[in-house]
């Protein structure tokens, strides 16, 4: 029996659903409208035409109401999909997460229905798809998991819901510890229920009966030099256990126990909570690290009331304020010493230090109120080490100068990077100015290392975006289906999304011979409208070497080449390599370590800058405008006169130029970029192009003003700043007084937070109390959080009116929340199934159905077809006009169908008895011929012979040897030839003639027949 229902919204008629129901009321009222009107309009046509002609129409005025219906095709699903969650976090043992997937393909091995379907999600810190839902999938296959340091749960089951196929009815199993550090997995749970997916759960339970945990290390946000810090370590045991602390300062251990050997002391922790009290004098300014580190006994080689490692140590830093220090990082400490002169005189401490010296955290950089970059270019310095310093200014308050050379600003490589956010100019030459471009060819072979591709691409990126957007850029490669060719033909950069979007095709071929690449970068750089011209090659060196001819239109041109030599196969390779570079004027790079490909990027962005020398001015001296206005200038009202400068934009917003240079181009500009500010002066601090300059009486007055209004704002010692974990959120309180020791009301503070990944965060500070301020931020990352701010309060002791100050203090996370957990969460697992209507299984897999109908409403898969319906009806619409306008005779047309075929039987009995007669005739004239008897006797004695035949026709004949002699008939024998005796043939009879007017008259009388047939039909419809 056919279903129906009916919805406001939509109805069902058996397998087809109506999503617009409404439509179809039009259906009866068309029909009575389409036949009341056919009464009339179709009155000319015969009764069986006519009544098709409706039938036609009826359909049609159906069909367009039932398309307007939007009708579907309704299939119920029968199978089901279970997506399994896997937690794969380091809170869950190794052994638990073996069982789990154990259990998972037991659980395959004794399904038995085929059809349904199995996906797998991990889920850590973050969630990824392992497998989607598929009859396919026959285990837990783990490939990209991500970091295992966290369990976001919620993260599994919204990708789990974003999956599931629509298809088929859906489950989900989570499988986990019920440990989170993130995000709520029941608030997951209620959209799951929302959606009709109950989720089953495996606890994975566990418990460590042994375990010590370093809770915290304690110490004063800030501190004053040579103050004597009390440091406070919290360690939480599980049972009573014995081991050693050890405590760092800054990396070196502090003797505890000056009595025992070793540096750390041995310790005896009570069940509970244990807390540690160290003091520790503050010898140096700046940024204190601190570690403690808690060692357990160890006995039989496993450790003795311990079982997780990654807990046992925990991190602090103390900010020690004191006199104010600067960075200054240059290759050439002779090179800057006329700076640094200036600097010692206006007695300013300054740390000078090469590249690869550099602070390699942002705490430590901290240490120091400004970082000078003294003619030095972006290649040197590491990825992070930059966007390190762009925070340091923008979150941390600190300060930073960029002193011009033929190494800085964009001739250095600067454009692009990550600070160049951070400079008060713009690093790309101004639209209006006419320089000479560069144009840069990179070829590209295969690069055989781990994540060859991959690094491929970031270093062709990297080289891209060092150019400037008037530079021509372009790859080669050859493709791994033969051949060389242009990824990218030389082209303007632009903003690079081109290139970057031909970079991201690289299939990084590998190829034979050098000649057909060069060749073809050759052809595009001779052509190229460029002041420098330079090609980049990386490979493996076993190419065959192009020959001297090509390597000579290069020095021809110009066109230098550099080679970078990746794990090459042989010395030769190297040398095949070096002896390209060093024969038109490049460079070669060979690299064959972990840390030389990490610093491939660098070599290509170094290299990158052959093309930028355009970037660099040098001319006769000039004296460049003084701009009023900059606060760090005052008091002078002229410059002395440079030779060059490095050309860059005027930034718009809230940077300010003070120095202006040749059509406008910024000398010296300045501005506040976040909590911090930045300096960038174009030209140089030395004789190059600064020759009048290191004679002048102002220029340490220049430097020093510039220096101090760039430094970060000295630390006050009535603010104390201290820090308190809860949870994912850490608080910090300041506490404020006035130079008078009196409670600083009303101030205004201004502060960032650091991230560890390189983020910053605003944060909010409100009074709470008589000079004591509060704020929370969110600290649920591991690692080291850095806190600037910068207040200002009105203080009527002060000439101005205001105070103003700033203070810092660090928030660590040693270890994340994931190695905190103890046991597992089993009651979270049972609010998660009860609340989605699942199960908690209990891990026996042949107990258990993953794939149960129990509680699920299969779901229905529809398929539109409207359209085909609307084809339909047009196709009709047409055949009714048809039928209408074109006069169709069903009754006749049947019959000349009949007619026709009967007449085709006759024709065909007639045409036989013609031949029959036909043959008789042929006959008797042959016996005519043959005996000289009269025409009627031959005829006669022909059909006698006729019928003789028709008689015999079935009989075999076999004559015997006597018959044979009696006859007359001749027979070769032995190969003689028999000779036949000549016979005349018969005359033919007179009366064999054929009628001429016998096919002519029935054809008249047919063509009679059909006008009467067609004169009858006229009088009926008269």
């Amino acid at each position: 029996m056919m279903a129906t229902s009916f919805t406001l919204a939509s109805m069902t008629v058996g397998p087809v659903q109506f999503d617009m129901p409404v439509w179809l009321g039009l259906i009866p009222i068309l029909w009575v409208m389409v036949i009341l009107m056919s009464r009339r309009s179709l009155a000319g046509l015969g009764t069986i035409t006519r009544w098709v002609a409706i039938f036609v129409r009826l359909v049609v005025v159906a069909l367009i109401p039932a398309a307007m219906a939007e009708p579907q095709w309704r299939r119920e699903a029968k199978d089901v999909a279970v997506t399994v969650i896997m937690d794969s976090s380091e809170s869950v043992p190794t052994s638990k997460q073996k069982e789990a997937e154990d259990f998972i393909r037991e659980a395959l091995a004794h399904q038995d229905r085929k059809e349904d379907r199995l996906g797998v999600i991990t889920s850590a810190k973050s969630a990824f798809v392992q497998a989607l839902p598929s009859k396919l999938t026959r285990g837990v296959e783990r490939q990209h998991l991500g970091p295992l340091d966290g369990t976001d749960l919620a993260a599994g089951v919204r990708l789990g819901l974003a999956v599931k196929p629509q298809d088929a009815a859906n489950r989900m199993l989570l499988i986990t510890d019920g440990n989170q550090t993130s995000g709520s997995v029941l608030q997951a749970a209620e959209t799951a229920k929302a959606m009709g997916v109950p989720i089953d759960v495996l606890p994975l339970k566990y418990k460590y009966s042994e375990e010590v945990i370093v809770d915290r290390l304690v110490t004063p946000a800030s501190a004053r030099e040579g103050e004597t810090l009390n440091l406070r370590v919290v360690l939480q045991a599980v049972q009573p256990a014995k081991g050693r602390l050890t405590i760092l300062m800054n990396g070196e251990a502090v003797d505890l126990d000056p009595d025992s050997e070793g540096l750390g002391a041995r310790v005896d922790l009570k069940q509970g909570i244990n807390v540690l009290s160290v003091p520790v004098k503050a010898l140096s300014t700046g940024p204190q690290r601190f570690e403690a580190d808690f060692e357990p006994d160890v006995r039989d080689g496993r450790m003795v009331g311990d079982a997780v490692v990654q807990n046992n140590k925990s991190l602090a830093v103390t900010f020690v304020s004191g006199e104010g220090k600067v960075l200054v990082i240059t290759e050439d400490a002779a090179e800057a010493q006329h700076f640094l002169d200036a600097m010692s005189a206006a007695k300013i401490k300054c740390d000078v230090v090469p590249a690869d010296q550099v602070p390699t955290s942002l705490t430590d950089l901290n240490a120091f109120d400004a970082v000078v970059l003294f003619n030095e270019s972006a290649y040197g310095f590491t990825q992070k080490f930059q966007e390190d310093l762009r925070q340091y200014v923008h979150d941390t308050g600190g300060g930073l100068l960029m002193v011009g050379g033929p190494n800085a600003f964009g001739a250095g490589g600067w454009i692009g990077s990550p600070l160049e956010d951070a400079l008060p100019v713009k690093l790309d030459p101004p639209q209006k100015r006419q320089m000479p471009r560069g144009a840069l060819a990179l070829v590209m072979h295969s690069v055989e290392a781990p994540d060859g591709t991959f690094l491929g691409k970031k270093v062709c990126e990297a080289a891209v975006n060092s150019l400037s957007r008037l530079d021509l850029a372009g790859i080669v490669e050859y493709g791994w289906g033969g051949g060389t060719e242009w990824v990218h033909k030389l082209a303007p950069v632009g903003d690079g999304t081109a290139i970057k979007r031909s970079i991201q095709n690289l299939m990084f071929g590998d190829m034979p011979d050098f000649t057909p690449s060069l060749e073809l970068a050759y052809e595009g750089l001779s052509k190229a409208d460029a002041g420098q011209r330079h090609v980049i090659m990386i490979s493996d060196g076993d190419p065959a070497v192009p020959n001297t001819s090509l390597l000579d239109k290069y020095v021809d041109k110009k066109i230098t080449i550099s080679t970078v030599g990746v794990y090459p196969h042989s010395g030769a390779d190297t040398s095949r390599m070096a002896y390209i570079s060093k024969y038109t004027g490049g460079r070669h790079y060979h690299v064959n370590t972990a840390k030389g490909l990490a610093n491939i990027p660098q070599i290509f962005i170094k290299e990158a800058q052959t093309v930028r020398r355009s970037l660099i001015w040098e001319g006769q001296p000039f004296l460049p405008q003084v701009l009023l206005g900059g606060e760090a200038l005052r008091g002078m009202t002229s410059v002395p006169a440079i030779t060059g400068y490095v050309v860059t934009a005027e930034r718009e917003g809230l940077a300010q130029m003070t120095l202006k240079g040749k059509e406008g181009d910024p000398i010296l500009a300045q501005w506040q970029y976040g909590l911090g500010k930045a300096v960038a002066y174009t030209s140089d601090a030395t004789t190059r192009w600064n020759t009048q300059w290191v004679s002048w009486a102002s220029y340490r007055q220049f430097w020093e003003q510039h220096m101090r209004w760039v430094m970060r704002p000295g630390g006050s010692a009535n603010v104390r700043v201290s820090t308190e974990n809860r949870g994912d959120q850490t608080v910090i309180t300041v506490e404020a007084l006035d130079a008078a020791g009196e409670r600083l009301n009303f101030a205004t503070f201004k502060g960032r937070l650091a991230l560890p990944d390189g983020r910053g965060l605003d944060v909010d500070l409100k009074q709470v109390g008589p000079g004591r301020y509060q704020g929370v931020v969110q600290s649920d990352q591991p690692g080291s959080y850095v806190v600037s701010l910068r207040y200002a309060a009105p203080d009527s002791t002060q000439q101005d009116g205001v105070i103003e100050g700033s203070v810092q203090a660090a928030v660590t996370r040693p270890y994340a929340d994931e190695y905190r957990t103890l046991e597992d969460n089993t009651s979270l697992l049972s609010q998660v199934a009860e609340l989605t209507g699942g199960r908690v299984l209990t891990g026996i897999a042949m107990n258990e159905d993953l794939w149960t109908r129990e509680g699920l409403k299969m779901p229905v898969a529809l398929r539109a077809f409207w359209l085909w319906v609307a084809i339909a009806a047009i196709s009709l619409f047409l055949l009714d006009v048809g039928v209408r306008r074109v006069r169709i005779d069903i009754p006749a047309m049947w019959a000349a169908v009949v007619g026709g075929f009967t007449r085709q039987e006759a024709r065909k009995a007639e045409h036989v008895g013609s031949l029959k007669a036909a043959r008789e005739q042929a006959r008797a004239k042959m016996v005519q011929r043959a005996s000289g008897l009269q025409p009627e006797q031959a005829v006669a004695q022909a059909r006698e012979a006729v019928r003789k035949a028709e008689r015999l026709s079935g009989v075999k004949f076999e004559a015997s040897a006597e018959q044979l002699k009696r006859a007359n008939v001749n027979i070769a024998i032995g190969g003689a030839e028999a000779r036949v005796a000549p016979t005349n043939p018969p005359p033919l009879p007179k009366d064999a003639a054929a009628q001429p007017g016998e096919g002519m008259g029935r054809l008249l009388k047919a063509k009679q027949k059909a006008r009467e047939e067609m004169g009858e039909e006229e009088g009926e419809k008269q």
